[in-house]
């Protein structure tokens, strides 16, 4: 369903993409959201989740050294999407967080922050969507996988020919757009949370089909730099920021866009601080806030049921174009064909034999005598009971 709302300013929130190659800076610069101060003047809290299994740890005695309250940083190792959509979730719903175990299983301890209240993000990091994209992939080839097992049973393969056709399944097309929904689903996901968000990736070359003189299409990179894994990754992000290192090893970011307007598009940072953005919190602070919630899914559910309905009346209306004739000779001869569909096949022989006994055609199409086609119709119909 939609919402509107009368255009008035609403709180700011940061919703950010910063992609790089290892070791840029990525994880470093997201981690400084817990220098930033709410409204308020307390702290962020932080739910950090950490798909690359240990991005940060080695940043947290820093963090700890320049005054910052660890307990206000929730870190959760998971290399599974939907795993991370639930935690996204967590916080949309404002749900209490539980402790986990050794065997990741909550405890009934709910976790507290630096104050002692129960945990309430206050800003989300994805550090290493590019490897969310990868298990997502690699859970979708095992469904092929499964798909491939099952035509091979059905094709009776063995030894193998049964080897080959399950282990060299490969992702389908309706495959790879399940992967480019879900990671839009997950930055939709992410914007509906309520809270400022920074999401990282890995980068790659980006590539486009070229076709040959020969007819053969071929794969190029066109010298641009991508986010590496969900596509489009930062299509709906406010600032999307691509980190780097230049000659001498300094740490510098280009700012491909910024909707915040802290800083202008294409510029290039060296020594990047995330704290220019703090301003983007503090000059709506006094506002209203306002989230969209992320109804892709039910927008999806929505028009399937549109379209089902749109097909079924079309397909009633092209039944009822196919009314039979006002012909007479149409009709007769669309009530032979029925009946003769309907015949056993000992049956069909002893009409054809009625038939011609009859001296009456076996073959209907051609004939355009009205007479001829009742008598035909009139025999068959008696095989019919």
């Amino acid at each position: 369903m939609a919402r509107a709302r009368k255009a008035s300013v609403t709180q700011s929130r940061l919703a950010m993409i910063l992609y790089g190659e290892q070791f840029t800076g990525k994880s470093t610069m997201a981690m400084q959201l817990a220098y930033f101060k709410r409204p308020d003047g307390k702290p962020f809290r932080v739910l950090y989740l950490d798909p690359e299994t240990g991005s940060i740890d080695d940043y947290l005695p820093e963090l700890e050294s320049n005054g910052i309250n660890l307990d206000n940083i929730y870190i959760v190792y998971t290399q599974s999407l939907a795993e991370v959509r639930q935690y996204i979730a967590k916080v949309k719903n404002d749900e209490d967080f539980y402790e986990l175990d050794d065997d990741g299983a909550e405890t009934e301890n709910v976790l507290l922050d630096a104050d002692g209240e129960p945990f309430r993000a206050d800003a989300i990091v994805v550090d290493g969507t590019t490897i969310l994209n990868l298990t997502t992939r690699q859970a979708l080839i095992e469904l092929s996988k499964k798909r491939n097992a099952v035509k091979a049973k059905r094709e009776g393969l063995v030894g193998d020919e049964r080897f080959v056709k399950i282990e060299g399944a490969g992702m389908e097309l309706k495959d790879w757009g399940t992967v480019n929904y879900r990671g839009q689903d997950l930055i939709l996901d992410l914007m509906a949370s309520g809270v400022h968000f920074i999401a990282t990736a890995r980068e790659t070359n980006e590539k486009k089909q070229v076709e040959q003189p020969d007819g053969t299409v071929t794969s190029i990179s066109t010298g641009k730099k991508i986010p590496d894994g969900f596509k489009d990754l930062g299509y709906n992000a406010k600032t999307v920021i691509r980190m780097f290192r230049d000659d001498a090893g300094n740490v510098c970011a280009h700012v491909e866009k910024d909707r915040t307007h802290v800083h202008e598009d294409n510029v290039i940072l060296e020594d990047p601080s995330l704290l220019d953005w703090q301003s983007v919190i503090d000059k709506t602070a006094d506002k209203k806030t306002f989230v969209v919630k992320n109804d892709l899914s039910k927008a999806v559910e929505v028009e399937h049921e549109i379209l089902k309905k749109e097909t079924l009346n079309s397909y009633d209306e092209i039944e009822e174009d196919n009314t039979p004739s006002a012909d007479p000779i149409d009709a007769i001869k669309s009530q032979i064909t029925e009946i003769q569909k309907s015949l056993t096949p000992p049956q069909k022989t002893e009409a054809k034999k009625k038939l011609i006994e009859e001296g009456l055609p076996t073959a209907i199409k051609s004939v355009t005598d009205e007479d001829t086609l009742k008598k035909a119709l009139e025999i068959l119909s008696a095989f019919k009971k």
